[in-house]
């Protein structure tokens, strides 16, 4: 929201110019001298306080206080104080930066005396951070400078109190943890307890949005199973070719850690978490769809692919950082974060605005365009499990599910039909909201008309979840044809496809249609297999189909447990179905969480299993 504060900011000065204006936060430049240009060309900002900003503001209300709140004076003597910044006739003043907090109990919880109660509105998703700080230095992260390598942490009781607060109003179903590296540290274990029983008394969350840590397998895979599937556990990796992770300064956990990780999932349900940048420094073609490949034959069943945002407190964000790997980079408006605003008789458009990587010394355009492709399938045919019922089908007969997304993606990008339509109009919809210019885009954006078309989701949606929730929504029986074809042309050409094989996979097309087929509908179908669905949805697919095989058949229901019931009702009432909403859910929720339960239909009161 840096745009809109200053363009309010802007507006009250103008209105009252004695009042004084406070920016913090990590939208700052890491460098003194863009740090000059950033102001200069914010000037109605009048301090900004750069890193962890409580304290020093506090500071610097005091020293207002005593001079009568003449921030002119204050100015114009050059006052120094700790982590601000400011210009005075186009001087750089600033102050040094002060230490950290260590006991973080000393500031005030914003849930204290009801101040938060207002946001539990049934579309805002409460949050809490536990511990502050990241020892990592990757140069694309905002907390990669080594000023937030020092680690400090909230009590635990101060962490028990919050969530509970939080659960005794919340009405979303969702919770976010804002830590860098949760489960890095053994007080992560508590926190997880104590959001367990908190999940037995109020049914909530169903389910958890953390960044997990990168460095400590055991504590994730026991806060995953805490935490009974709530948490999508997994490790993030960025990329997994060595020349890029040397390039941004990061290292991962070992890949046979990530893998136990990912198989966790088989126990407790939950997703197989992972995630890429692409178009990193170093990052070429072929390095990108190895990461992707890598991710996806461990076992990951949601990977987040990225573009590479450049975020000015960044490293990576500096003018070396961009001379040395040759960015060639573009704008766009933030899905959702455009608007028309009112102070006071004054009404204007604003937009927040992100700077991304489209190309650098290593990836030309076109193998971006190729890459984002690679994403756009891994959104449709794998993430949130969506095909792990035929992708545990090609485990079995030793076919890598890379080689799958491998031929899913090539049919999908090339072939013809809708599906390949989509394809085709992705690409020309992210171009289309691209621009090299970033005064031309607000100059566009502000034209008339154009923002009503922005909030109406035609401009500056998400592509990668507007597309896929427009195959899956809208055209999940084209999808399966691609997936299910893919499969049986591997295993035809691998010699495995038997008589039985051949059933099976007829079979296990009918019923993931039928889980998967307009699954915020919540009614009830039906139908009659000689494989047995619930015990292989019990198993996760993991059993062999030929020894659930019976000639005599299973008559099954497919339905929505309780708990679905309220998660989607949560979720639509939070974000709506129309393709915006639709696309939100695909950004926020585990959808696999979502995919209609099973069990026999002459024992409708038992066997309850999501498929």
């Amino acid at each position: 929201n840096q745009a809109l504060s200053h363009e309010f900011a802007k507006r009250i000065k103008t209105l009252s110019p004695g009042t004084i204006t406070v920016f913090g936060g990590v939208n700052f430049p890491l460098m003194e001298n863009e740090q000059i240009e950033f102001l200069a060309r914010h000037q109605a900002i009048d301090f900004f306080i750069e890193g962890e900003g409580e304290i020093p503001f506090v500071e610097l209300f005091n020293i207002l206080k005593k001079t009568n709140f003449d921030h002119e004076r204050f100015k114009v003597e050059r006052v120094v104080t700790s982590n601000v910044r400011y210009l005075v006739n186009g001087e750089f003043v600033s102050g040094d930066m002060a230490p950290h907090i260590e006991d973080l109990d000393i500031i005030p919880s914003t849930f204290e005396n009801g101040l938060s109660d207002k946001f539990f509105d049934g579309v805002l998703t409460p949050m809490i951070e536990t511990t502050r700080g990241c020892p990592y230095s990757c140069i694309f992260c905002h907390s990669g400078p080594a000023y937030h390598n020092k680690i400090s942490r909230f009590s635990q009781e101060r962490i028990r109190w919050e969530m509970n607060y939080i659960a005794e109003r919340v009405k979303v179903p969702e919770f976010i943890i804002t830590d860098l590296n949760f489960g890095m540290f053994k007080e992560d274990l508590d926190t997880a307890k104590d959001l367990a029983e908190i999940m037995d008394k109020w049914n909530w969350p169903k389910y958890l949005v953390v960044a997990t840590s990168k460095n400590n397998k055991e504590r994730i895979i026991e806060i995953s199973r805490i935490l009974k599937g709530t948490l999508a556990v997994g490790a993030t990796v960025q990329s997994t070719d060595k020349e890029v992770l040397m390039k941004i300064k990061r290292k991962n956990l070992p890949l046979k850690d990530q893998i136990e990780i990912a198989n966790t999932r088989v126990d407790d349900k939950a997703s197989a978490m992972s995630e890429v940048i692409m178009c990193l420094p170093g990052d070429t073609r072929i390095a990108h769809f190895k990461s992707v490949f890598d991710m996806v034959d461990m076992g990951i069943t949601l990977l987040r692919n990225h573009q590479f945002m450049l975020l000015e407190s960044s490293e990576a964000a500096t003018k070396e950082g961009r001379m040395e790997f040759g960015m060639d980079t573009r704008y766009r408006v933030q899905p959702r974060c455009i608007g028309t605003y009112t102070i006071r008789d004054s009404t204007f458009i604003c937009a927040e605005t992100e700077e991304i990587c489209v190309a650098n010394n290593t990836m030309d355009y076109s193998d971006y365009q190729e890459c984002r492709d690679l994403n756009l399938s891994v959104e449709i045919f794998i993430n949130d499990a969506i095909f792990d019922d035929l992708l545990q089908l090609l485990d079995r007969n030793k076919v890598l599910r890379s080689v799958f997304l491998k031929g899913v993606n090539e049919r999908s990008v090339n072939g013809e039909g809708v599906i390949s339509g989509l394809y085709k109009e992705f690409r020309k919809e992210e171009k289309k909201n691209l621009w090299k210019d970033q005064a031309e885009l607000e100059a566009f954006f502000k034209q008339p008309g154009v923002i009503d078309r922005y909030i109406s989701g035609e401009h500056g949606f998400n592509e990668l979840y507007t597309y896929r929730a427009i195959a899956i929504f809208q055209h999940i029986e084209e999808v399966h044809e691609i997936a299910f074809g893919v499969a049986t042309d591997i295993l035809k050409e691998k010699g495995s496809l038997t008589d039985i094989l051949k059933s099976y996979l007829e079979e296990v097309h009918q019923f993931s249609l039928l889980c998967k087929r307009d699954f915020l509908n919540t009614n009830t179908v039906q139908g009659r297999f000689k494989f047995d669905f619930v015990r292989l949805a019990n198993s996760n697919f993991t059993l062999n189909p030929t020894e659930v095989y019976n000639t005599e058949g299973f008559e099954v229901e497919l339905f929505h447990t309780d708990w679905q019931k309220e998660l989607i009702e949560g979720l639509v009432r939070q974000y709506g179905k129309s393709l915006v909403g639709l696309a939100r859910f695909f950004s926020r929720a585990q959808i696999s969480a979502l995919y209609r339960s099973t069990r026999y239909k002459e024992t409708a009161s038992s066997q309850v299993e999501v498929c």
